[in-house]
């Protein structure tokens, strides 16, 4: 049976470059100067290796380590490899420890009924949801019908739509979403919301590089007039800046883009998600 780690694995091998090469941006850190080696040798996407390679492989799996090193409690992680288990916590509690924390520092009629018991993808479906909870909970109908045109909605649809997540409204299920919106428009949302993510914590030159390759399909939109107008979604974001570990300051936004990258995946699938 396939474990967590190496699902994720899998992933990375097969993903585009521009998800694994965000991701390896993410956890560039001070903290791990195994993470700033692999950030030095894969500065952009093109210099990711090939899908399916070997040397994709190999990278994947550093990736997938150093995730699991950060998201794991240092003592814990020492202790595994002394006994000559494999260090670091599996993805599969990272991402369930990070949709506790998540929900935790949400205000209060915010949070959500968590699970005591899902899988992967169903935690990764859930800090998804908190975060599109959290940032259309900050934004005024106005703001959600911009949001909405952006991602390809005409003006009237937006604003019907925007009225539906008025004051009050309680959390989003994206399968919900998807049903109101469509599968082109939540899609180009939570391209948005990556972009937001990366300009908030890794910086602006990341975020142009990064809604350059995921924005280029749609001609109405250009990545500087995002970069521009981006602040709207930020707000939803701080949700993420609770922290103060620099372990967890790192794992969290990681982990909130991995389960974008994924959540997006799923909903390009014609399975959906």
């Amino acid at each position: 049976m396939e474990t967590s780690n190496e699902e994720l694995i899998a992933y990375f091998v097969q993903c585009d470059s521009i998800e694994l090469n965000t991701v390896i941006t993410y956890m560039r850190s001070r903290l791990s100067p195994r993470s700033k080696e692999i950030a030095d040798r894969y500065p952009l996407p093109e210099r990711i290796p090939e899908a399916s390679s070997e040397e994709r492989r190999k990278l994947a799996c550093s990736v997938v380590g150093l995730l699991r090193w950060f998201g794991s409690n240092a003592l814990a992680y020492g202790a595994r490899q002394l006994f000559g288990r494999e260090g670091g916590a599996d993805y599969s509690r990272i991402v369930r420890d990070v949709a506790k924390l998540m929900n935790k520092h949400l205000k209060r009629r915010e949070r959500i009924d968590l699970p005591r018991v899902a899988t992967v993808p169903e935690w990764e479906a859930i800090i998804v949801n908190l975060l599109l909870t959290s940032t259309f909970k900050k934004l005024s109908n106005e703001e959600i019908a911009q949001m909405l045109r952006e991602a390809g909605l005409s003006e009237d649809a937006a604003r019907a739509s925007a009225k539906k997540f008025g004051p009050g409204m309680g959390a989003i299920a994206l399968p919900i979403l998807v049903n109101l919106l469509g599968k082109k428009t939540v899609t180009v949302v939570l391209e948005q919301l990556l972009v937001a993510l990366t300009y908030r914590f890794v910086g602006k030159e990341a975020a142009q590089t990064l809604a350059k390759r995921l924005l280029v399909k749609l001609a109405q939109r250009v990545w500087s007039r995002l970069i521009a107008v981006v602040g709207w979604v930020l707000l939803g974001f701080d949700v993420l800046l609770f922290v103060t570990s620099p372990a967890t300051r790192i794992t969290i936004p990681c982990v909130a883009a991995i389960c974008i990258f994924r959540i997006r995946a799923r909903l390009q699938d014609t399975q959906g998600i």
